[in-house]
């Protein structure tokens, strides 16, 4: 399995394994509740509430009913005479009743004109029920008022009402009518849970699939940025290994995948540099291999062709005189060659193996006028800083260094005088040999010191490469480059002698 499908099925499974589980325990608690809620007992209850409230209801509305159409026929339309009003008091007493009122129509309203209480209790002024009595007498004559009174209404004649009637809490009435709607919405609501149950399951069944098919893109999408990298790199291991250093990562998704792409980059720029340093190093292994075998084939034949000559020297006087001039013209061209057959030995010789430097506090400019010195006057010019540039090196190894970079200028441009130029650059001192020959062929910089490179007829085309080499021994460098109006410009960089430098300037 792939490190992406691992990490999307984490992902995955770190999304949606609480959701479920949170899902599952909602909708059994929800289940359990409803069941508990909605248990038959619960059912029974409200509904033995409602038959016993409306039951009560009826059995006082038939009570004050009846008890008012008695004294409707036994009673005047006129306030009650003292043992009438006894007589209605025990009966009020006796069916159980607060009150019975006498209404008398005046101006188009219901006044109370009499009041009977039973007895042992103080008659108050109550509550005056005239302006529910049309409403009452229009409905079946049952008066149920807001202001807490359960009353008959009955009419005496056209203009006398008798009300009989008890006192009711105010809300009784409403408290009654909400036994009744919660008893309605009880069962209404245990239809639409019964019919609601399974749209519920299928809600959440479909919220739990749009919840995987979300986690699973978002798992996709937290996962590419962290597998593309890793996949980037693998590939780029591989290319590695098939030995192409040239690749490169691009820096981006995490810091930690950041840094690793440009320590990989890293990696790889210093496996290239030493695979081409391994490569020079290779080569010149090789050039100074073969150029040790050249100075020892030409060194064994040169000494045996040396006393051979001198030996033809010494008869030349024998030879007859017209020839004479002639043979000893011939010789002098053989013994020059002879010594510039000893001087590329020697230089194979130096390139094949270089001594090992002694290293001591020197001026960089006294090196510069040594080696301008051994040339014929004006044909170098010296423009050196006025400061002594303090490196440490050899000073025959550093000496033989710039006497091939003049010698190569002098060659490159013998018309013009050759310019000798020393300046400090930070911590590098810097030699600088310039000349007004041709230039440098394009494409000829970047080979211009290996071994056996060279632009001239004759020369072994080994002193720009010993110049490197001894650069190198001191820890710097040398470049050549075309310079602006024509000719060449060879650099020599060294570190300064900085330590040398705070003992001068401190003492």
């Amino acid at each position: 399995m792939t490190l992406r499908a691992r990490l999307v099925l984490a992902l995955l499974a770190l999304a949606l394994l609480p959701t479920a589980v949170f899902t599952a325990f909602t909708l059994v608690q929800l289940d359990r509740a409803t069941a508990h809620w909605f248990r038959p007992g619960v059912d029974r209850a409200l509904e033995s509430a409602l038959q016993t409230s409306k039951t009560a209801l009826v059995r006082m509305e038939a009570t004050v009913t009846a008890r008012a159409e008695d004294w409707v026929a036994a009673l005047p339309p006129a306030v009650l005479a003292p043992e009438r009003r006894a007589a209605v008091r025990e009966g009020l007493r006796a069916s159980g009743l607060d009150f019975m009122q006498l209404y008398r129509r005046h101006g188009g309203r219901w006044e109370r004109i009499d009041q009977v209480v039973p007895p042992g209790v103080i008659e108050a002024r109550g509550v005056d029920l005239g302006p529910e009595i049309d409403a009452a007498l229009a409905a079946g004559r049952v008066l149920h008022s807001p202001r807490g009174a359960l009353a008959a209404a009955t009419p005496l004649d056209s203009a006398h009402v008798l009300v009989a009637g008890m006192w009711v809490p105010p809300d009784f009435f409403a408290d009654v009518a909400r036994v009744s709607e919660g008893r309605s919405h009880y069962s209404r609501l245990g239809v639409m849970v019964d019919v609601q149950r399974p749209y519920t399951w299928l809600l959440v069944s479909g919220l739990m699939v749009a919840l995987a098919a979300l986690a699973v893109l978002l798992s996709a999408v937290l996962a590419r940025p962290l597998t593309r990298p890793l996949s980037e790199l693998a590939a780029a291991l591989e290319r590695v290994a098939g030995g192409d250093l040239t690749v490169r990562l691009r820096a981006h998704g995490a810091r930690e995948l950041r840094t690793l792409a440009l320590a990989f980059n890293a990696m790889t720029g210093r496996l290239a540099a030493a695979r081409e340093a391994l490569k020079q190093a290779e080569r010149e292994a090789a050039w100074r291999e073969v150029a040790r075998r050249v100075a020892h084939e030409i060194k064994n034949p040169l000494t045996t062709l040396r006393y051979a000559l001198h030996r033809v020297q010494r008869r030349a006087a024998l030879v007859p005189e017209p020839e004479r001039q002639a043979v000893q013209q011939s010789l002098d061209a053989i013994l020059l060659e002879l010594e510039n057959l000893a001087t590329m030995a020697e230089q194979f010789s130096q390139y094949a193996r270089l001594p090992e430097p002694r290293i001591v506090p020197l001026d960089l400019g006294e090196v510069a006028r040594a080696a301008a010195a051994l040339h014929e006057p004006g044909a170098v010019r010296l423009a050196l800083g006025g400061e002594p540039l303090r490196v440490r090196g050899d000073r025959l190894l550093l000496s033989r260094a710039v006497h091939n970079l003049v010698i190569n200028a002098c060659e490159a441009g013998p018309e013009a005088p050759v310019e000798i130029r020393t300046r400090a650059e930070g911590a590098l001192a810097v030699l600088e040999v310039l000349d007004r020959g041709p230039g440098l062929p394009p494409g000829l910089a970047e080979r211009a010191f290996d071994p056996y490179v060279s632009t001239k007829d004759r020369g072994s085309g080994l002193g720009l490469s010993l110049v490197r080499d001894v650069a190198r021994q001191h820890g710097g460098g040398v470049t050549l480059e075309n310079r602006e109006g024509g000719g060449a410009c060879a650099r020599l960089t060294l570190p300064l002698d900085l330590e040398d430098g705070r003992e001068a300037g401190t003492g």
